[in-house]
């Protein structure tokens, strides 16, 4: 298999995963990995409240809605605006059925694109969400280059909050057996990390670590246990 090829089996292999956790799980629901918004994603909206009242919001790679929704909740009663991207078209259906659910549908706007080639105005956002995002994409330029856009997409002051799962493996549970996670793109930690440091070397890093994690999936009708080590890492645009 080519590396076209692989990327195009781990794209499908990816969504196919994610169409079906969206149908057999609501928002928030208990016990998975959507039930709550990410703490670090609400952790940093309150950051840039303390000095603006009004937010424009971009979530890159919001599924359902884990973070924009709780994110618009907390902006209601502004002018702010959040704006959803996921590549699924049916997450993005279900995030507008959410949004009107929780009331927010006036913040919130939603669209299906393919985060790697989607253009970000210069200057729109304060607040930029990339969470899960990043390793779906063809490769490490395009990452480079997608964090360039976004980059150039922000505001002074404005806030850039990633996360990104690198070192991924599938524990097979049945078999126990452990093969490289097939995700589009499967980076090395201190590869990812040293790229983040040189990307946001002229912006001031308020949090970078590194966590193992591990998640139970039913992926490509196998019971797997999804590990990885996760990336957190939130830089603020100084000049």
């Amino acid at each position: 298999m080519d590396q076209n090829e692989q990327f195009e089996a781990a794209r499908q292999s990816e969504a196919d995963y994610h169409q079906q956790f969206y149908e057999d799980n609501e928002i928030f629901e208990e016990g998975t990995w959507m039930a709550e918004p990410g703490p670090v994603v609400m952790e940093m909206l309150e950051r840039l409240l303390l000095h603006k009242d009004e937010l424009q919001v971009l979530d890159l790679g919001c599924g359902v809605g884990r973070n924009t929704i709780p994110v618009a909740e907390r902006l209601k009663g502004t002018l702010s605006r959040v704006k959803g991207v996921d590549l699924l078209d049916d997450a993005v259906e279900m995030l507008r059925n959410n949004a009107k659910e929780f009331g927010v549908e006036h913040l919130v706007e939603a669209e299906a694109a393919d985060v790697e080639n989607y253009p970000i105005p210069e200057d729109a956002y304060d607040f930029i969400i990339a969470c899960s995002c990043l390793e779906h994409t063809s490769s490490k330029e395009a990452v480079e280059q997608e964090l360039d856009t976004m980059k150039a997409g922000t505001k002074m002051g404005g806030i850039h909050c990633i996360t990104m799962s690198t070192d991924v493996e599938e524990f097979d549970r049945d078999t126990g057996d452990s093969t490289p996670g097939l995700i589009e793109l499967n980076q090395k930690s201190e590869e990812a990390l040293a790229m983040l440091d040189r990307k946001y070397e002229d912006w001031k890093v308020l949090i970078k670590n590194t966590d193992a994690q591990s998640i139970e999936e039913v992926k490509d009708e196998r019971n797997i246990d999804f590990r990885c080590n996760l990336i957190t890492y939130v830089a603020q645009k100084i000049q």
